[in-house]
């Protein structure tokens, strides 16, 4: 053997003493491998058994479940055997009585209440623009109206109404104007028969017809017609206690609202007209009381779809001294025959006047009145070819024109010598039309005229106004 050797034979050996190792470690590793997986079965049997334990408490549920099924069953098949014999010899169920009886139970159960009563929620939202010739701002939008508006049926006999307006956005927010929040109305009704019932709250006041139907979504235009803006100040409520009703007869109908309130104050001008004398839901100006009452008639007639008129009348005391009167007159009319409809109002105001009110620049007598046709049409191949146009959609076409002089003691021509205290006559013409995707929404576009009346230098204050308003 020669020493050159040496390095293989060494290679030769270490490779067969590890080679001998690794056979000798190669059973345990094979153990531990085994182990691993018996325990891995032994847990997926475990959980296999849970399965199992768990699918046999189901089962057995519902085996119990099929068991108190056929017990019920059994004693439903004798319930009706007994009701059966019960009608055999009694003719019938009086269900009516049965019912009664249940509820009777309740309530004495403590489990029902007659007074429970469910509060309904609505309400409507209007948004203008207008385009206004006259005004500091060009144009601009407007959120005019958020109304909210709540009934409840306190038993088949009391509900109670009411309607929240949130006007500009809200109110005490330094960065929004013209802006309140306000109880429109709050009326307690009291349901006595169909010829007289009463009410007391905040009470819608029944002058004319316009302010008692006044909400955006129900008009035609945008903005509501001048004499029920400075005469009949819409929306016109006052705090008091009222009575109403109707009677039937088959040639129509007569219904009456009558209210005794605090009443209108001396805020009375020729340039606002007596929207600054609605009165305070809280006190009154003097001892007086205001009364105000409309009498309203519908007159079945062959060659109309609808003849309505009313007569309206209001007198009280309206100053702070409990001395001066003042008395209103109204008349309401609406026609309707097919797709045209006129409607229309009138409105006269006198008022007494003591040396303080004079000076004080209270007229001695306001007067006002509009006419509106409206004609509805839509073409009945559209109906249904678009999401917006549904059975209900209708474009209207409308016009209206208005007049009211706020300040019928002094006359329009002389303004040149008595300046803006005779400003009071307004005359405006509008001419719009508007679309309704269902009764409920409205889309309004609309073009005003004014005209000054003779003696008063002509103005640029012609507006274009558009409005979206819709109930919800």
């Amino acid at each position: 053997m020669t020493t050159g050797s040496m390095p293989w034979r060494s290679a030769v050996f270490a490779l067969l003493a590890l080679t001998l190792t690794t056979s000798a470690q190669t059973p345990e590793a094979r153990v531990q491998t085994l182990e691993a997986k018996v325990a891995k079965l032994a847990k997926q049997l475990e959980q296999v058994t849970d399965a199992h334990r768990e699918q046999a408490d189901a089962l057995a549920a519902m085996k119990t479940e099929l068991v108190d099924a056929r017990r019920q069953a059994v004693a439903s098949d004798a319930r009706v055997a007994q009701l059966e014999t019960q009608v055999e010899h009694q003719g019938e169920l009086d269900l009516a009585t049965l019912i009664e009886e249940q509820i009777n139970r309740l309530v004495d159960q403590g489990l029902g209440s007659e007074s429970d009563s469910a509060i309904q929620w609505s309400g409507y939202f209007d948004l203008e623009f207008r385009d206004d010739n006259a005004g500091d701002v060009p144009n601009e939008f407007d959120h005019h109206r958020l109304i909210l508006k709540l009934h409840s049926d306190i038993t088949s006999e009391i509900a109670f109404d009411m309607e929240l307006e949130i006007e500009g956005g809200g109110a005490d927010v330094g960065r929004l104007t013209g802006n309140e929040i306000i109880v429109e109305f709050a009326e307690l009704s009291f349901n006595i028969t169909e010829l007289f019932n009463l009410k007391t709250g905040v009470l819608l006041i029944p002058f004319n017809r316009y302010n008692l139907l006044h909400d955006s979504p129900l008009q035609d235009l945008t903005d509501r017609p001048l004499v029920d803006r400075r005469i009949i100040p819409t929306t016109w409520a006052e705090v008091g206690i009222g009575a109403y009703g109707a009677v039937h007869w088959d040639w129509g109908s007569l219904d009456y609202d009558i209210v005794l309130v605090n009443g209108l104050t001396d805020a009375i001008s020729a340039r606002g007209g007596t929207r600054g004398a609605r009165g305070s839901y809280r006190s009154d100006n003097n001892a007086n009381k205001m009364v105000v009452g409309r009498l309203g008639m519908i007159v079945d007639v062959s060659f109309l779809d609808v003849l309505g008129f009313g007569g309206s009348v209001a007198y009280g005391k309206y100053d702070d001294g409990n001395s001066e009167y003042l008395t209103m007159f109204g008349f309401d009319l609406t026609v309707k025959k097919g797709p045209f409809e006129l409607v229309g109002e009138y409105a006269k105001l006198n008022l007494s006047r003591g040396p303080a009110e004079r000076m004080a620049g209270i007229p001695g007598g306001m007067e006002g009145w509009y006419v509106e046709g409206r004609f509805h049409f839509f073409p009945d191949s559209w109906r249904g070819s678009s999401p917006f146009f549904t059975n209900q959609s209708t474009f209207t076409l409308v016009a209206r024109y208005g007049e009211v002089d706020t300040d019928t003691s002094g006359t329009a021509v002389d303004f040149a010598a008595n300046g803006d205290r005779y400003r009071d006559d307004r005359h405006r013409l509008t001419i719009g039309i508007n679309f309704r995707p269902v009764e409920g929404t409205v889309i309004k576009f609309e073009y005003q005229w004014f005209f000054e009346p003779s003696g008063i230098p002509s103005v640029d204050n012609n507006r274009i106004v558009a409005s979206f308003a819709t109930y919800f």
